[in-house]
């Protein structure tokens, strides 16, 4: 009778150590972003803040493909009114350590980054007839406006731009408990 008591003492300690270690089928992130970007061109280095999301898909308890979207802004680069957003969209592999409530990833993400940006123009129309009723000029939330010439016009310059991206890294996530864990840090 002792025997069986403590077997049956035995395996009711492995089924809760082996129900706290259940390897989560889909797990979700979302974060704050900062992003420190340097030029090497005549652009001034500037800092951009944002955020960013991720769904992971497990397939054991070791590797699993991660899904990461997010964007950071910055609305005026040096004084110089330009405003940039940079967003991003990655897929790709991830390897977790989860040995305890600490742990590490490792992931090599592929996809693409797309930043738009935008700087303020003041201009003084020169050489352009006045405008008329057979040729109005029109400006979206005012209408048909008549600008003649030597009058100043306000808008932005815009361009935008999307290519290849790519990631290394991984982070470090803290288990608090069955549904919730702390990422003190991603670091790609």
């Amino acid at each position: 009778m002792k025997k069986s008591t403590s077997i049956i003492a035995l395996s009711v300690l492995f089924t809760i150590t082996a129900a706290a270690q259940v390897t989560p089928k889909v797990e979700t992130f979302l974060g704050y972003t900062y992003t420190r970007a340097n030029s090497a061109t005549n652009v001034p280095a500037f800092s951009a803040n944002g955020g960013s999301g991720q769904v992971a898909v497990n397939f054991n308890k070791w590797v699993g493909f991660v899904m990461d979207m997010g964007a950071v802004h910055n609305g005026n680069i040096s004084n110089t009114h330009i405003d940039t957003t940079v967003s991003n969209y990655l897929f790709g592999p991830r390897i977790s350590l989860r040995y305890s409530r600490v742990r590490p990833y490792f992931q090599t993400l592929f996809g693409g980054a797309h930043l738009g940006t935008s700087v303020a123009a003041n201009l003084v129309l020169q050489g352009l007839p006045p405008a008329s009723s057979t040729q109005p000029i029109f400006i979206p939330g005012l209408g048909n406006v008549p600008i003649g010439p030597g009058q100043p016009v306000s808008g932005r310059i815009m361009t935008s731009q999307t290519a290849f991206a790519m990631t290394v890294g991984g982070g470090l996530d803290i288990k608090i408990n069955r549904w919730v864990s702390f990422r003190p840090i991603d670091l790609d």
